[in-house]
């Protein structure tokens, strides 16, 4: 992140697969609740940094700076645990989480399980809103060439891998996923996509 220099790196001699690695000797970094409390090794919170790279301040914008400077730590806006050997593991943006019948639930959680999946090329998930839990997820899914895969089929393979309020309530099937200049799926216009035409195949 720009507010920060970098935070952590994942050494090849301790290498762990998808970790974002440990953090570097000058900086320390905690796992917060929303409440501000310091969360023990293993559960997901908010990652914040204390670090002699932390920016000082938003230019002009104390609200700004306010939010993310809290108690002396820079929050990241990250989703993050930390395991015994003090790797960090990202979990996902903050300000993406669904939030279905009061429980949190991380799009890129959701992902990950579909990925595993051999007919699933691509996937992205968000929130919809809905009148009954305040939001549904949908997964919006790219299927392998010639793949005959149907929604049900993918939620069955979902509930083994994931708790049942974690479930995609819908699976739009679609030919590609936006993308942002980095190349990763864009989040914001799938939801967009949800409140306008959608030319996506709906199986559920």
């Amino acid at each position: 992140m720009t507010e920060s220099f970098p935070i952590a790196f994942n050494l090849e001699s301790k290498n762990r697969q998808g970790a974002m690695g440990a953090a570097f000797d000058d900086v320390e970094v905690r796992i917060e609740a929303a409440d501000g409390r310091e969360l023990p090794d293993g559960e997901i919170g908010e990652l914040a940094v204390r670090s002699p790279g932390n920016c000082v301040e938003y230019w002009n914008n104390p609200e700004a700076t306010a939010d993310l400077m809290r108690g002396g730590w820079l929050h990241t806006g990250d989703l993050a645990y930390r395991d015994a050997d003090n790797f960090l593991w990202f979990k996902g943006r903050l300000k993406q989480i669904i939030i279905r019948a009061g429980s949190n639930i991380s799009p890129q959680e959701v992902e990950e399980a579909l990925y595993h999946h051999p007919e699933v090329a691509e996937v992205g998930v968000v929130g919809q809103p809905d009148p009954l839990y305040g939001e549904q997820v949908v997964a919006f899914v790219v299927r392998r060439d010639g793949s005959t895969l149907t929604a049900e089929q993918l939620r069955d393979y979902a509930r083994e891998r994931l708790a049942d309020y974690k479930v995609p309530e819908r699976i739009l099937f679609v030919d590609s996923l936006p993308k942002g200049p980095t190349g990763k799926v864009d989040r914001r216009a799938l939801k967009e996509s949800l409140t306008t035409s959608q030319t996506a195949t709906a199986a559920g």
